[in-house]
């Protein structure tokens, strides 16, 4: 016979579910070793990011990611002690602020993560941490696009311009020829 969950684990599941759901990205940490103090640090240097870090239990954080990644492998994730970054902003700025983070404490250990639904490992996690932010990267693009084709528009408008400048030239000399006549 197989029992019921308990309420207050159902509950928490779909807590786990519900921050998993609204967060654009997910970062999965081992913090084993770190201090209270160490993780609070964390914590506040994370919060004006839009971002949140929590202790997950596994079993539980993995019933509720499975809702929402069924077809992923992501028990990797959940082996030892884990805690979850929900990123609701910009991840690659809360990426940056844990690899920094990461590099004062080296207790906290990346285990990978999950960003606009793609699965990356921890290598991975902390090659996009050296990413510009997204604002930086869409300017870059849109600088990119947009000087070939203001060199188009000068192009094109060149020779118009160097007639415009001749005529004016060519109406100038007749208007001094006329005047000395």
């Amino acid at each position: 016979m197989k029992r019921l969950p308990k309420p207050e684990k159902v509950q928490k599941v779909e807590e786990l579910y519900q921050k998993m759901l609204n967060a654009n990205a997910l970062i999965f940490t081992e913090f084993k070793g770190l201090s209270v103090a160490d993780l609070t640090q964390l914590r506040g240097k994370i919060r004006p990011l839009n971002a949140e870090y929590r202790v997950v239990k596994n079993t539980l954080a993995l019933l509720a990611i499975r809702k929402i990644y069924p077809d992923k492998d992501l028990e990797k994730f959940f082996v030892g002690p884990t805690a979850i970054t929900y990123c609701y902003g910009d991840p690659f700025g809360v990426l940056k602020a844990l690899v920094d983070y990461a590099k004062e404490h080296e207790l906290l250990k990346f285990k990978g993560g999950i960003i606009d639904g793609e699965v990356y490992s921890a290598d991975e996690v902390k090659e996009l941490a050296k990413l510009p932010p997204k604002e930086v990267l869409l300017s870059q693009v849109v600088g990119a696009i947009s000087a070939p084709l203001s060199s188009l528009v000068w192009s094109l408008k060149w020779p118009v311009n160097k007639l415009v400048w001749t005529l004016d030239a060519i109406a100038k000399e007749k208007e001094k020829i006329s005047i000395n006549q």
